[in-house]
């Protein structure tokens, strides 16, 4: 069936904002631009050129719905014009009625390959301490899992101190995932911290006002970046921007709000950086163990090693992180021959890409068994057990050898073995 082009400029302008919200992907305000989760770095900009988008993981972009659709969820052309519209039908193609119907995207160019990006290695860094104490105290790591990546060249610190996941293809680097170690943080604001250069100032201020700026302020028409910590925020702006929004704080101040509910929404929305290495494109983290026959695919490295810790006699298997949600990444998984099982996060966007790999893969359903977002939080929660209930579990224990054994040594007893 053909679309006529009324219905292809209909579906090209529909608001990517709002299609991928509407299918349960996260979509957050990031200053002038909004972040839709799971696809590693995945923007869109409408302030200057509507349904503008650009996807960091794999260094390309473009415009309009459609094309987005194409880029990011691989669907054909006629797939992604379809989708945009919601499932409405194109016209059944009359060739007697309509003699020299050529539609004109069957006669453009066909597209030229973008070339592949070269990928930068971060530079390392004098050695992992950082990232061996922050895995292992603040993420509960095994100490053994996180030697063994670090052992295999999988694993190491960069000179800013950050986590770099290396990605190898046919025993070559070609990308990298990188995470922060340092504190959790966002942004709020209209503009960048690069956008402003010489003429730069910055206002220290408190993590709840930053976020009140951020929300009264983006469409004020001053230029501001915000950096929300869990203790403080910075504001940066330039010369003229600063009366204002020195201005716009007092003002915050001294009026009577609830400052403890938006405490509380900061500490929600602080997260540590992820981001990927200069020239990461289509590549992803993995890691094996044994003679692979199955893959266990997550959406970041620290899930996996998590679940690694938690199912330490996991063998013969592929772990594979995707930096997000990538239906590519499974696809390339079950072309291979493997059984892939799902291990992403319990929210309605990891559910709804279990939803389209239905009948093809398994999905893990540990974390939605113990009521947690990911495998980390699984892995901490078990970790952090208040001493009271290990106390209780140890003399449960105890309890049951003691019985056994008794079972053991006189099975008059009439125990069940």
């Amino acid at each position: 069936m053909l679309y006529s082009e009324e219905q292809i400029q209909r579906a090209n302008e529909r608001s990517i904002t709002e299609y991928f919200r509407q299918a349960g992907y996260s979509c957050k305000r990031v200053g002038s631009e909004t972040h839709i989760e799971g696809f590693g770095g995945f923007y869109v900009n409408d302030t200057t050129i509507p349904n503008k988008f650009y996807i960091h993981s794999q260094q390309k972009g473009g415009v309009g719905l459609v094309n987005c659709l194409m880029k990011v969820m691989d669907m054909p052309f006629k797939e992604a014009v379809r989708a945009a519209l919601d499932g409405e039908l194109g016209q059944e193609e009359r060739t007697d009625s309509v003699p020299n119907y050529a539609p004109l995207y069957r006669n453009a160019e066909p597209p030229v390959p973008e070339p592949k990006p070269e990928f930068i290695m971060p530079e390392k860094g004098e050695n992992d301490r950082r990232v061996f104490s922050y895995l292992t105290k603040t993420r509960h790591i095994d100490a053994t899992v996180v030697n063994e990546f670090i052992r295999a060249g999988v694993l190491f610190q960069d000179a800013k101190g950050n986590a770099v996941f290396l990605h190898k293809e046919n025993g070559k680097s070609c990308g990298a995932e990188i995470h922060g170690t340092s504190g959790k943080s966002y942004t709020v604001g209209n503009s960048r911290y690069a956008d402003f250069s010489a003429d730069r100032k910055v206002i220290s201020t408190e993590p709840y006002i930053a976020e009140m700026l951020g929300r009264e302020m983006n469409e004020s028409g001053v230029r501001f970046a915000g950096y929300v910590y869990e203790k403080n925020a910075n504001i940066v702006t330039d010369s003229s921007g600063v009366d204002v929004i020195s201005s716009k704080i007092a003002e915050i101040q001294n009026r009577k709000i609830d400052k403890a509910a938006i405490d509380s929404e900061v500490k929600s929305k602080l997260k540590n950086y992820k981001g990927v290495a200069p020239g990461t494109s289509a590549s992803f983290f993995s890691y094996e163990k044994g003679e692979p026959k199955k893959a266990f695919v997550f959406e970041s490295s620290i899930d996996l090693m998590s679940f690694i810790a938690l199912h330490p006699d996991v063998t013969d298997c592929k772990f594979v992180a995707m930096a997000g949600l990538k239906p590519n990444v499974v696809e390339k998984l079950l072309a291979s021959g493997l059984d892939v099982t799902l291990c992403v996060d319990n929210d309605q966007a990891g559910k709804n890409f279990c939803k389209q790999f239905s009948g093809r893969c398994k999905c893990f359903v540990e974390c939605m068994m113990n009521n947690v977002k990911d495998f980390n939080e699984l892995l901490v929660t078990k970790r952090t057990v208040p001493f009271a209930e290990r106390v209780g579990a140890m003399k449960s224990w105890a309890d049951k050898a003691i019985q056994r054994a008794a079972e053991l040594q006189n099975p008059q007893l009439g125990f069940a073995r």
